[in-house]
């Protein structure tokens, strides 16, 4: 029953850094299209990739934060508004850490 109740943790995390990550990819588009491919690279690929690795095994969302999380961090520092990417790189590690924490849980009886 806990088990349970740390996956779906996790799949609610991923979720919403996933779906906060492309509102927010694309309100940054739509203000400044200049810098439109290497904010794709860096905050929208990973963004599909932590929508499709909630599903999935624990370390494969461990790659949206770790190419997500220096350009948030930076934007956090000096964006208003884009400081949101640093929660949703967060939450993409904490969505991992849940992940992990449930298939140590399933393997160790």
């Amino acid at each position: 029953m806990k088990n349970r109740f740390w996956f779906w943790l996790s799949l609610l995390c991923g979720l919403l850094a996933s779906a906060g990550s492309l509102v927010l990819w694309y309100v940054l588009l739509s203000e400044k299209s200049p810098s439109s491919v290497l904010t794709f690279l860096c905050l929208g690929l990973p963004a599909l990739l932590g929508l499709l690795a909630s599903f999935v095994k624990p370390p494969v969302i461990l790659l949206s934060f770790i190419v997500s999380f220096p350009l948030s961090l930076y934007l956090s520092m000096n964006a208003d508004k884009f400081s949101f990417f640093l929660i949703a790189s967060l939450l993409y590690l904490l969505s991992a850490v849940l992940k992990g924490r449930t298939a140590k849980a399933r393997w160790n009886p």
